[in-house]
């Protein structure tokens, strides 16, 4: 739901995790939201009461109050007005307690991490982030390690096709931007022959979703979907990239599109009710 409330980030105090918090900060300021900054203790999958670590609680509590305290300094420091909330779980799936504890706490937007790099330096998605990715009930918010850091959402890319069903990203891009006047780019990858179509689709979308927000409709001639939307990113120096969340398993497009396109990627799914 926007305007936010509550936003929940999750960190396992590395620094890709770390990468993400200015912009969460940054984003639950523009509405006074609470953040709740969320750290999950592993456990066995054969005995989700073990740790998967074993040490007594008092090691754990210390080490993650002293991490946890830095982080909620760090936000005060960037924006006082932001309320902070520290919440500890215990869990031997740390992706499905980061999705349970952003649905108990009523949390408008999950905001996340998504990369790590591996022996051979390829960027990849983590198990974790992946399974947040995977049929969101709420929006998510991927910001890839290393991408430049975003003070906000005042260009929001809405990528569409000629067969669109779902309208939740856009809902929800058009809600910001009527908020924040932000400026919203609704663009099409097309071949030529789909040109004309493409742009008739654009505009009857631009009516009928957008009204009373800055709308600017593209059409991008290509066949690289992944690579024409992060050529277009970078030449407008995007803020965001909104996409429609599947039911269940996150695509390969749109994997690659978090991947390669240098701009947070926002995953909005249908039940979402940011659409008003």
């Amino acid at each position: 739901m926007y305007p936010w409330r509550r936003i929940v980030i999750p960190t396992d105090f590395s620094t890709a995790a770390e990468w993400s918090f200015d912009s969460a900060v940054q984003i639950a300021g523009t509405t006074g939201a609470e953040l709740i900054i969320l750290h999950v203790r592993a456990t066995r999958p054969s005995n989700p009461d073990e740790l998967r670590f074993p040490a007594d609680d008092s090691l754990y509590e210390y080490a993650e109050q002293h991490e946890l305290e830095k982080l909620r300094d760090h936000a005060r420091r960037a924006n006082a007005r932001v309320p902070t909330r520290l919440v500890i779980q215990r869990a031997p799936d740390p992706g499905t307690a980061i999705s349970r504890t952003a649905a108990d706490e009523d949390a408008d937007l999950i905001v996340i991490s998504t990369h790590a790099r591996h022996h051979v330096a390829h960027l990849i998605i983590g198990s974790t982030t992946l399974n947040v990715l995977s049929g969101p009930s709420l929006p998510v918010l991927a910001i890839r390690y290393g991408i430049p850091s975003r003070r906000g959402l005042q260009k929001i890319l809405v990528p569409v096709h000629l067969k669109q069903r779902s309208t939740a990203a856009a809902a929800l891009a058009a809600s910001i931007a009527r908020h924040e006047n932000s400026e919203i780019h609704l663009i099409i990858v097309c071949e030529e022959p789909e040109r004309v179509a493409s742009q008739d689709f654009l505009d009857a979308m631009a009516a009928e979703t957008f009204d009373g927000a800055h709308i600017r409709p593209v059409v991008l001639q290509g066949k690289d979907v992944q690579a024409e939307l992060a050529r277009y990113a970078r030449a407008v120096d995007a803020d965001a990239l909104f996409l429609n969340a599947g039911a269940h398993e996150i695509s390969t497009l749109k994997q690659d599109i978090i991947r390669k396109v240098d701009t947070p990627v926002m995953l909005v799914p249908e039940t979402d009710p940011a659409s008003a």
